[in-house]
């Protein structure tokens, strides 16, 4: 093999595609991608031993090859993909910004005992699939255990992703609720109950909460709570509400407190879930409007605000949301993604003139400029 790479050594192309075939059908992927950057630091006529790192490279050349550096991530990372050596095609495509080709593929693969531990690792943990992974997750090591990853992963997840896993752990803590009660109604009447909902099976049985009987760890019912809030999918919300009635229902004991404004934890997400169904909204806009103008003690605590303003939102008060946003967030206040922002109200009410007034009153150019643009594309 040497001696026929020798004769193309007056043709540096050749040569390099030729040991680049060889490397491909030996499955030396890691060394093809190491030739594809000594290809591109030939063609540029660089050194081409990598002891001068990319910033030390002057443009217009530097901009060159990291073209370069990024088309040889993408060309091996496929060819692991292909290969289905997904995490090490991760490495390679993580810098290139592929992530969607590596989410095809872990749409394709059935999780087993062998590799389990890497693709939850790649598709939750390094956010490639949060949704997939973290049903894979739930699935293989329950519910304590999935919360508690996902309590240290929310602040890192996007809007959208939190969203997507708070829909698998509503999905599944319903179906456990629902089974354990089914369960007991089998056990105490002797005969299989019939497809009941939560809520149909504790106001048609209500034996079934007798003694301070429960059905699920309460802690898991008020974690789900707070995943619950982000939801808006009506079908999802739904069955959120049930979980919320009936942890209403639980002996005194298990009425475990939350932080604001949410001190009556499954009472005060009751609330809220039917206001985003469109039920009982006035009293649901009194209950946490009053509490987002209560004085706090601590100033860096928006979540009352933020809830407030999410409600108004939710149920078409946009105008009234924008007021709100005025009048309850200070000038310099950062609110987290999912609260709406000033333009987003603007945009949604149409109150424009209301939107030039706030922006100039806080002297916030930057906002004025953004909702004059918006305001024209209106």
């Amino acid at each position: 093999m040497f001696d026929d790479l020798a004769a193309f050594a007056d043709d540096p192309q050749q040569l390099l595609d030729r040991v680049a075939k060889a490397l491909v059908q030996s499955g030396e992927l890691h060394r093809l991608f190491d030739l594809r950057l000594v290809q591109e630091r030939q063609r540029l006529g660089l050194p081409l031993d990598r002891r001068t790192p990319i910033d030390d490279v002057e443009e217009p050349l530097r901009s060159q090859l990291e073209a370069g550096y990024l088309g040889a991530c993408r060309e091996v990372g496929e060819l692991l993909l292909d290969a289905g050596r997904l995490r090490e095609a991760w490495m390679y495509l993580r810098p290139a910004g592929d992530k969607l080709s590596l989410r095809r593929r872990l749409a394709q693969v059935v999780l087993d005992d062998e590799r389990a531990d890497e693709l939850i690792e790649l598709s939750l943990f390094e956010g490639v699939d949060p949704e997939r992974g973290y049903a894979w997750l739930l699935g293989r090591n329950g519910t304590c255990n999935a919360i508690t990853a996902l309590d240290g992963l929310s602040a890192q997840l996007g809007v959208d992703d939190l969203r997507a896993c708070a829909a698998v752990l509503v999905r599944h803590v319903y179906g456990e609720l629902q089974g354990n009660l089914r369960g007991h109604l089998h056990r105490i009447s002797g005969k299989p109950p019939g497809s009941l909902s939560v809520v149909e099976l504790i106001d048609r049985h209500p034996e079934l909460l007798a003694d301070g009987s429960y059905h699920l760890d309460a802690s898991h019912l008020a974690s789900t709570m707070r995943y619950a809030r982000v939801l808006t999918d009506r079908d999802l919300v739904a069955k959120a509400l049930e979980i919320a009635e009936y942890g209403c229902r639980l002996p005194a004991d298990l009425q475990y407190p939350g932080e604001a404004p949410f001190e009556e934890l499954f009472a005060a997400h009751r609330l809220l879930l039917k206001a985003t169904l469109g039920h009982d909204v006035n009293e649901a806009l009194d209950y946490f409007g009053g509490k987002a103008g209560a004085p706090t003690e601590d100033a860096q605590n928006t979540s009352a605000v933020e809830t407030y303003l999410i409600l108004l939102a939710r149920t078409g008060r946009d105008a009234d949301g924008l007021a709100a946003y005025a009048k309850l967030v200070a000038k310099d206040q950062v609110l987290s993604t999912y609260a709406p922002t000033l333009l987003e109200l603007a945009q949604r009410s149409g109150q424009w003139q209301e939107f030039d007034r706030i922006c100039r009153e806080r002297d916030d150019v930057l906002s004025f400029a953004a909702g004059a643009l918006a305001s024209r594309q209106a």
